[in-house]
């Protein structure tokens, strides 16, 4: 299969995936706990990052493991699938900017 057609598959897959967490009743609380669990991980990333004296220093790959350092113990204390923990710490990574722009 070739590249582009493996990107046709899961741009298909994707698109599905987020049509069903936008329309759907069980889709939209799933949406909201996933967001709900996000926000908590990214406040206590964001709290450990600004309380760090290495702070102004801090890369986006020492913020990356931090993440999933916090994302695996957070998943691990509210028993979280593997899917719903993969989400979140792609959430809570993608908040890189805004969280250095905030200093």
């Amino acid at each position: 299969m070739g590249k582009f057609k493996k990107g046709l598959f899961l741009g298909g897959l994707l698109g599905a995936g987020m049509m069903w967490l936008n329309t759907t009743k069980k889709g939209k609380e799933t949406r909201d706990q996933l967001l709900d669990h996000a926000a908590d991980v990214y406040s206590e990333v964001k709290d450990k990052a600004l309380a760090s004296e290495q702070w102004d220093k801090m890369t986006k790959t020492k913020y990356y493991k931090a993440v999933e350092t916090v994302v695996n113990k957070y998943a691990v204390e509210n028993d979280l699938v593997d899917g719903m923990r993969d989400m979140i710490e792609k959430v809570v990574k993608a908040q890189w900017k805004k969280l250095k722009n905030s200093k």
